[in-house]
């Protein structure tokens, strides 16, 4: 009798613990069985007022991006530029996106083979005031089949390195300019009304609307032609700098009024010689330009608008 009991304790509890057994690799499958953080950084963006970047391109140069006044700077060393004013976001969405796949060493004698030291990777920081919010270092990705690609990362005061999907590195591997304000004119043609020309000699000419029509230096333009250069331009970035501000007198410039209580722009040209055309613009102030595409493109003859 006592026999037949103890078997059916034993067959009640071998099947308490079955069941256990089921539920736990039910649960593990819904998770995929992660063992790892599912997050590496979660920060808000509203938070952040400063971003630290060490690229490994400049040997851990630092890179800062800084709020001033709700605007973006960036500097490094004695330089001081105002920024890319959507760089910043992007910077912290790239890192809240990382996603871990996988843990691909736990110990720190690994890091190198993932460059996730700070003599081989990009290291990112990120600040609120003087708290610091994130530390990531970012290292080497790898290529494997369809298409898949796979950066390597660390949290700083981690020894796990992770795989994450992308080319994480590329968003923060850069130089200085890179992450620059590249505005030469940003504006809506809708308001636009006057483009004045200021040449040397006496090709200057003014391209004004009238009556909703036209006309150059009072001389009927070709509809299609002005629209096609009044879109060219209306958004105009450029990535070639000048070091500073050219000491001769400007040879162009070009200046835009318009409606709507628009603030005029003005862009100011400085032709030093056929490799060397210095521009600047007040919708980017104190940033020059060097680019002779890019003064082909904005000093234009009023030929270009007539029949």
């Amino acid at each position: 009798m006592y026999r037949k009991l103890n078997i059916k304790i034993l067959t009640a509890i071998f099947a308490v613990l079955l069941v256990a057994v089921v539920l736990i690799e039910i649960a593990d499958s819904k998770k995929g069985n992660r063992t790892f953080r599912a997050d590496l950084v979660e920060v808000n963006a509203d938070d952040v007022t400063s971003i630290e970047l060490y690229p490994k391109i400049l040997a851990g140069e630092k890179i800062r991006l800084f709020k001033e006044n709700n605007f973006w700077k960036v500097e490094s060393g004695d330089q001081t530029y105002a920024a890319d004013q959507s760089i910043s976001g992007s910077l912290i969405s790239a890192l809240n996106n990382m996603k871990p796949e996988s843990v691909v060493a736990t110990n720190k004698d690994r890091w190198p083979m993932f460059e996730v030291t700070d003599s081989l990777g990009t290291r990112v920081k990120l600040f609120k005031g003087d708290n610091l919010l994130a530390d990531v270092l970012i290292g080497k990705f790898t290529f494997s089949q369809p298409r898949n690609m796979t950066s390597y990362v660390r949290l700083a005061d981690d020894k796990e390195v992770y795989g994450v999907n992308g080319m994480i590195g590329m968003t923060f591997n850069r130089d200085l300019k890179s992450f620059r304000d590249k505005t030469v004119i940003k504006s809506t043609t809708s308001d636009w009304t006057k483009l004045s020309f200021d040449y040397p000699a006496d090709s200057s000419f003014v391209l004004e609307k009238m009556s909703d029509k036209w006309m150059v230096n009072g001389q009927a333009a070709d509809s299609a032609s002005v629209v096609k250069y009044l879109n060219s331009i209306s958004s105009l970035n450029e990535g070639r700098y000048a070091e500073s501000k050219p000491v001769i007198a400007p040879t162009h410039q070009l200046k835009i009024e318009g409606n709507n209580m628009m603030d005029p722009i003005e862009i100011i040209g400085y032709k030093l010689d056929d490799d060397n055309f210095i521009i600047e613009s007040n919708q980017n102030h104190d940033t020059y330009f060097n680019s002779p595409d890019l003064a082909k493109k904005v000093f234009v003859s009023s030929s270009k608008f007539i029949n």
